[in-house]
């Protein structure tokens, strides 16, 4: 019951309708609550879900407050990573990554957040539905948060994914280059010495490129690492990657 409950008052959110602030509640006091859901390490689809309407019965409160909207855009990202309903939890941190920009252009997190909800939209639409030119959208919004923040790992690493990624039939659209990847992926783990996924991603170019020992040291950099704030999502996803990686690499 608690679960419907919830998810039904998420969807409103989603929809575009408030939820109306319960008298007394002040906006610092709702983003508080918000992010220690968001930053508990045993989070659920659920706890996410809340996370989202209390950040937007926040952001009624402080229409102007840009930093809102991205904490909005921010957890509505990792719901649709963690969500069967994904689309719709990346439409909606899309919408906030807009209004963040709307109130505040020069957030460099807002721009990559509004390329990662996008990016991860037009993986889920038709090909009907999503122009080709998406892809240079994405770069577009990448190269201004990194024009802002030279060092914003997440924007270097989805960066470097873009120019790998994008297929050989839409690469015009991007000025960017493949062998660039190299060079973003380098500068993302750079940028932030416990990103689990660059390094996953930077031993995954390495090996593909017959540089063994620099794919290994990437890997084992993982393993060693200290339990992150989400030591579970490091425990389920990124160490079993990196045992992957290092078993293929011992039977080469």
């Amino acid at each position: 019951m608690r679960r419907l409950v919830v998810h039904t008052l998420a969807m409103v959110v989603v929809v575009g309708a408030w939820v109306h602030p319960t008298c007394g509640e002040t906006a610092r006091d709702l983003t508080a609550e918000a992010e220690s859901l968001v930053l508990a390490d045993e989070r659920s689809a659920v706890s996410l879900e809340k996370a989202i309407a209390l950040y937007t019965r926040a952001a009624q409160l402080e229409p102007d407050k840009a930093a809102i909207q991205v904490k909005l855009a921010e957890a509505a990202l990792q719901l649709g990573d963690a969500s069967s309903d994904g689309l719709t939890w990346y439409e909606a941190g899309e919408r906030a990554a807009e209004r963040a920009l709307a109130l505040d252009e020069a957030s460099a997190h807002a721009h990559f957040l509004l390329a990662a909800n996008r990016g991860h939209v037009a993986k889920r639409r038709s090909i009907i539905e999503t122009r080709p030119s998406i892809v240079a959208d994405l770069e577009q919004h990448l190269a201004r948060a990194l024009t802002l923040d030279p060092r914003h790992a997440r924007a270097l690493h989805m960066m470097g994914i873009l120019l790998r990624d994008t297929p050989v039939l839409v690469r015009f659209y991007l000025k960017g280059k493949r062998s660039d990847v190299e060079r973003y992926l380098v500068a993302a783990v750079e940028a932030d010495q416990s990103f689990p996924q660059a390094r996953l991603d930077l031993a995954d170019l390495y090996r593909g490129t017959g540089r063994p020992a620099a794919a290994r040291a990437q890997a084992q950099a993982v393993l060693e690492m200290a339990p992150p704030l989400r030591g579970r999502l490091w425990r389920e996803r990124y160490r079993p990657a990196a045992e992957a990686i290092l078993r293929r690499l011992a039977a080469e």
